[in-house]
């Protein structure tokens, strides 16, 4: 049975943070040492419907250990490859006006150790800026054009995480939104599984990124369920 007090809290691929606690007894091998508690394991395990979730936590409980993850809809964790683009976007994005705003985002991305504070952050800025840029908007520069510039500056700043692979729900969301096909491919495959489950949460908790999707589905030619849900 997990302590009644969290030690902290741990994010897992589906864009939900469960509580982590100390072992009973401290490892000196290992000072860093933090154990899930049922509820946050079948989270991690990607089990979405509660029911199944409670009847994982019951049927643990009862056999005094982990049942297969996948008789309850649970699977494991998604990797997608993601591969080194033909054209980097940070040599013509940095040598645009001093005002883009490429080597602060650059900055930033690369001081979250986490994705899930990074898209955070991302998103943040990316709402202020297109929020910013409507402002602006008349017969030349419309949202959709707003969009991809906020997208340019955004693939630059990715291009320095060096990144190999996918394997959590925020990286998927936002490489989905860059300028680089090859990108947008991997992580559009990582989300589709969840289309309807963990990411279709993780959107709509996140208004910004709904819209700034919105401001690239035909520019891109996005999956409409990137920003509305749905099936395709």
């Amino acid at each position: 049975m997990s302590p009644k007090q969290p030690y902290g809290s741990f994010p897992t691929p589906y864009g939900v943070t469960v509580p982590v606690y100390l072992p009973d007894a401290a490892n000196p091998d290992n000072p860093d040492h933090l154990l899930f508690g049922l509820d946050g394991t079948a989270v991690f395990a990607g089990i979405y419907d509660e029911s199944e979730r409670r009847r994982f936590v019951a049927d643990a409980n009862r056999l005094r250990g982990c049942p297969k993850f996948e008789d309850y809809g649970g699977h494991r964790v998604p990797k997608i490859a993601l591969p080194i683009p033909r054209q980097p976007a940070y040599p013509r994005v940095a040598g645009m006006e001093a005002d883009v705003p490429v080597e602060a985002w650059t900055t930033a991305v690369l001081d979250y150790s986490r994705w899930c504070d990074r898209a955070d952050y991302l998103i943040d800025i990316i709402g202020n800026n297109q929020e910013q840029a409507a402002t602006w908007e008349n017969d030349v520069l419309t949202a959709e054009i707003a969009a991809l510039g906020i997208s340019g500056v955004m693939t630059a700043a990715l291009e320095h995480l060096c990144e190999t692979e996918i394997d959590c729900i925020e990286a998927a969301a936002m490489y989905a939104l860059t300028e680089h096909y090859e990108w947008r491919q991997a992580g559009i495959a990582w989300l589709h599984p969840f289309r309807e489950t963990w990411f279709r949460d993780w959107r709509s908790a996140r208004p910004r990124y709904a819209n700034f999707a919105q401001g690239l589905v035909s520019t891109f030619d996005l999956p409409r369920w990137i920003t509305e849900g749905g099936r395709a």
